[in-house]
C-alpha cells in the first residue's frame, strides 16, 4: 500500500463512504436532513405490552415488554438540529482524521520505515486516536442528553458515555510502536555513523 498511494487513497475513499453510509444512515446527513428530531431516553421503563398484536407474537409464558422511550419533535428549532448533528459529528471527525493520518503515514513510509517522519506520523496517529477516541463518545453523549433536555423534563442522564475499548488499546499500541520506531531510527543513524 505504501508503494501505491493512489490505490490506497481509493480504498480509503471507498471504506470511508461505506463507513459513513452505515454509521450515519440512521440519522440522515448528521440528522440535518429529516424534518423531525428524535431523542431516546437512557432510562429503562419496562412497559408491559398487553395488546393482542404483541401477546400473540410471544410464546406461552412469555410477556412482551418495551423498555425504550423515544421523544419525537415535529417542529425542531436550530438548536435542536445543532445538538442532533453533534450526536454523530465528533465520531465522523475522528474517523476521517484517522483515515487521513493513516494515508499520510503510508505516504511517508514509501522511502522506508526507519525514518523520523514515520515515527512522528505513527505517534501523531496514536495520539489522535487516543484523544479522539476518548472525547468523541463523551461529546456525542452530552449532545444526546442536551437534545433530550430540549424535548423532555427530567429524562436526561449526564453520565459518561461508553468508550469502545479497542480504540484506546490501538492508540496505546501505536504510541508504543512510535517509540520503537524512534529507537530504530536512532540505531540506524548510529550504524550509518560507525560505517
Amino acid at each position: 500500500m505504501a508503494r501505491q498511494p493512489a490505490v490506497f487513497a481509493v480504498l480509503v475513499l471507498v471504506t470511508g463512504v461505506i463507513t459513513g453510509m452505515v454509521l450515519y444512515s440512521r440519522a440522515g446527513f448528521f440528522g440535518l436532513t429529516y424534518s423531525v428530531i428524535a431523542a431516546q431516553s437512557p432510562n429503562g421503563y419496562g412497559i408491559p405490552l398487553d395488546h393482542p398484536a404483541f401477546t400473540q407474537m410471544a410464546r406461552p409464558g412469555v410477556m412482551a415488554s418495551a423498555n425504550g422511550l423515544e421523544f419525537i419533535d415535529g417542529s425542531p428549532d436550530t438548536g435542536q438540529y445543532l445538538w442532533q448533528a453533534l450526536t454523530t459529528f465528533p465520531g465522523f471527525v475522528v474517523a476521517s482524521g484517522a483515515f487521513f493520518l493513516l494515508w499520510r503515514l503510508l505516504w511517508r513510509a514509501r522511502s522506508g520505515v526507519y525514518i523520523p517522519q514515520v515515527a512522528r506520523q505513527v505517534r501523531l496517529l496514536g495520539w489522535w486516536l487516543l484523544v479522539g477516541g476518548l472525547l468523541a463518545p463523551q461529546i456525542e453523549r452530552f449532545a444526546r442528553m442536551r437534545l433530550l433536555d430540549t424535548m423532555a423534563v427530567g429524562e436526561a442522564n449526564y453520565l459518561l458515555g461508553e468508550i469502545p475499548l479497542v480504540v484506546p488499546l490501538v492508540a496505546l499500541g501505536l504510541l508504543a510502536l512510535a517509540g520503537i520506531l524512534r529507537d530504530g531510527v536512532r540505531m540506524r543513524d548510529d550504524l550509518e555513523g560507525t560505517v
